[in-house]
């Protein structure tokens, strides 16, 4: 028997979608699976509809499969719900690591009618960490199979994280080399097709603008030991007396927003730079990087930064107008600029999305459990260039409160969850449950919607966080437990959810705040609790081994990681004890046993495990030292 598959819609990603559904149900059924313009089992159709959000449907009809969405990235979405139905589990980034079922033909029609909005506007990641091109596509590939639809660049391009794999930043155990201009290119281009035939929200840039203003390409990210120009010092911010670049960093860089030539100049790169990438959805425009920056000139200090910052981005939106440009502005609230505007309001709301990013939050604690009728503060006053960041939810939502009181435009929260604080949740358990939670709580804050700025190969030991992350962003209503149930039995098959009560247990033991700098590096409690990981690494084994012996292809694949996470866990549970501990040079002695295990095996594992990042974290934050 063959299947057929009709595709009404005359659209590149709607035609990927038929290719999509022609693969698994070929690889499920065994049938042939071909394509028609006439009669069809399943047919693909575009229906325009008044929803702002996604909205996927499948249903049978007159014996037709009929797959349809109010956008192609919906239809592809519905597409891949659909097969969900049918058994397919995405567990992973690449097709090996999927879970797809045997069935009979007859099944393909044998379904409950689905219809379904999504019930938030903007779901996706933004790209961080070190990355292979193959990393970047095949986590792309992945995005709208569990429901995402957006994918953020951050700069110009990749360079600053195709860079730090392929040269093997802290880590010469592998040959690195140097990547030339011109594959730099062709691997931005490749990413930007991969984005669009799959009509991903396309995010751009972010950081970088005040660089580009002082002569800097934004492509090259926190690229640092530069000088800056004569020319230019008039518009640099002036600290503590000095005009001069940051840290010798022009993304650490601030500039005098009181300087007429500065609005100009920034207006300009970014008019120029929105006319010439028109396949940039939302164009991202931040100030720097750094805190503790601004401008201290006479003019600057008479007014607040995010005033200043609110004023340029009006102007912003006149040049964009005069230009012919829609582009929406996705404007950041971030060290300084956590603190809202006094007398500035934004004139043209629909031009812009508010982004609220609360980079110093603890992930110990959900937006869901704050007391939000008595816990709230008073925003904390802005003193200029003196501020520290917070780490309570309630000192953070004060600031989004305050801005959210003359703004009410489109937004949503750009979170951290897998971008530090998961290094310290041993199980990754405690931060599944964290982003499960925040999500369903977005609507009550008025965010529509969630992007997480995050490594991609964040899959040690599993992927649950993201895969938590994107189906609750698709559908709010699917709990935490359903969605740990499923993942733990399609990945590890019937001890499933005896490895889930192992990583509960580690993450119960663990602390995503402790590696993210939030408390005193000595504490007994936690020294006690990372032994206790060690205990229970140790006591998993049998069932690890059996496993593996048990298991076949994806699923095998799964224990393999979990065996070399056990051991990892083992090896960083006892550095992180030892520091809990006060014993820091034992402590240290561990951390680079740890390193040299992970660098060691990382051909090996490298889709799962970060080096670059765990390593760059630990030292800039858990409290370790050494790294190449």
């Amino acid at each position: 028997m063959t299947i057929l598959i009709k595709n009404t819609a005359s659209n590149p990603t709607v035609d990927y979608a038929a290719s999509e559904l022609a693969y698994y149900l070929e690889k499920m059924t065994k049938a042939e699976v071909g394509f028609s313009t006439d009669e069809a089992d399943i047919v693909l159709k575009l229906v325009a509809d008044d929803e702002e959000n996604d909205h996927a449907q499948y249903q049978l009809q007159d014996n037709q499969v009929i797959i349809a969405g109010n956008r192609p990235v919906a239809v592809l979405i519905a597409s891949y719900q659909y097969l969900h139905a049918l058994g397919a589990r995405f567990l992973r980034p690449g097709r090996e690591n999927e879970l797809i079922p045997n069935i009979e033909v007859e099944e393909i029609k044998q379904i409950k009618a689905y219809d379904h909005v999504a019930s938030y506007k903007h779901r996706g990641v933004c790209i961080e960490g070190a990355n292979s091109l193959e990393n970047i596509l095949e986590f792309i590939e992945w995005l709208p199979k569990n429901g995402f639809n957006s994918f953020f660049i951050q700069f110009a391009n990749p360079y600053t994280f195709l860079k730090r794999w392929y040269s093997h930043e802290f880590n010469h155990y592998l040959e690195g080399r140097d990547l030339s201009d011109a594959e730099i290119q062709t691997m931005s281009d490749e990413i930007d097709e991969a984005m669009a035939l799959r009509d991903l929200r396309h995010h751009r840039v972010g950081h970088g603008w005040t660089g580009e203003v002082l002569g800097y390409s934004s492509e090259f990210g926190w690229e640092s030991g530069v000088e800056l120009a004569e020319d230019k010092r008039d518009l640099v911010a002036k600290v503590n007396g000095k005009r001069d670049l940051i840290q010798g960093t022009p993304i650490f860089t601030n500039l005098d927003m009181s300087n007429h030539k500065v609005n100009e100049e920034m207006a300009k790169v970014i008019v120029d730079y929105a006319a010439k990438h028109k396949e940039v959805d939302y164009l991202h425009v931040w100030l720097s990087d750094g805190d503790n920056n601004v401008c201290e000139c006479d003019e600057c200090q008479k007014i607040l930064p995010a005033d200043q910052y609110v004023n340029f981005l009006n102007y912003l939106d006149e040049k964009l107008t005069e230009a012919g440009l829609d582009t929406k502005i996705c404007f950041l609230l971030y060290h300084e600029l956590l603190f809202a505007p006094e007398e500035s309001k934004i004139k043209n709301p629909e031009r812009f999305v508010l982004m609220f990013a609360p980079i110093s939050r603890t992930f110990e604690k959900s937006y869901a459990d704050v007391d939000y009728e008595h816990g709230i503060p008073e925003p904390t006053p802005y003193v200029r260039n003196k501020t520290t960041l917070p780490n309570s939810l309630e000192e953070n939502l004060a600031f989004l409160f305050d801005w959210q009181k003359n703004f009410k435009g489109d937004s949503f929260v750009y979170d951290y969850p897998l971008g530090r604080a998961h290094y310290g949740d041993l199980g990754y358990m405690e931060i599944s449950q964290i982003i499960s939670r925040d999500i369903r709580y977005l609507d009550k804050l008025h965010l529509n919607g969630y992007i997480s700025c995050q490594e991609l190969r964040t899959g040690f030991p599993t992927t649950l966080p993201n895969y938590v992350m994107g189906r609750t962003l698709w559908d709010k209503s699917l709990t935490y437990e359903e969605l740990e149930k499923e993942y733990f039995t399609a990945a590890f098959g019937k001890e499933g959810m005896t490895v889930a009560a192992y990583l509960e247990k580690l993450s119960n033991l663990s602390s995503s705040d402790y590696f993210n700098k939030i408390g005193s590096r000595i504490n007994a409690q936690l020294a006690a609790q990372y032994q206790g990981c060690v205990s229970e690494a140790v006591a998993i084994l049998l069932v690890v081994i059996k496993g593996l012996k048990d298991s076949q292809a994806s699923q095998h694949e799964n224990w393999r990681v979990l065996a070399y996470h056990r051991q990892a866990v083992i090896k960083l549970a006892t550095a992180l004890g030892l520091q809990a501990s006060g014993k820091q040079a034992k402590a240290e002695e561990a951390w680079i046993d740890f390193q040299d295990f992970i660098k060691l095996h990382e051909a090996n594992f490298e889709p799962y495990l970060d080096v670059y990042r765990i390593i760059e974290v630990a030292t800039n934050y858990a409290g370790f030292k050494y790294r190449e």
